[in-house]
């Protein structure tokens, strides 16, 4: 089952409602999506920033860019 057979089954929730909201969930979408593929990008870029490193300064990066993530995530 979708989100929006989910979220907006006519069995409970006014289908009109839900076509009034659609493009708005489909943008919302689309933009998440092209967050997805620029983080892509991202993680890209710094493997191959990486690479230009040896060994012992990658494990550093490595080590540096996993505490930076658990940073902005709060874990």
């Amino acid at each position: 089952m979708t989100f929006q057979n989910q979220m907006f089954n006519p069995q409970y929730v006014n289908p009109q409602y839900y076509y009034t909201v659609k493009d708005e969930i489909t943008s919302d979408n689309d933009e998440q999506c092209q967050e997805v593929a620029n983080a892509v990008k991202a993680i890209h870029d710094l493997c191959e920033a990486v690479k230009k490193l040896d060994s012992q300064h990658q494990q550093t990066a490595f080590y540096a860019c996993l505490a930076e993530m658990a940073k902005e995530m709060n874990w």
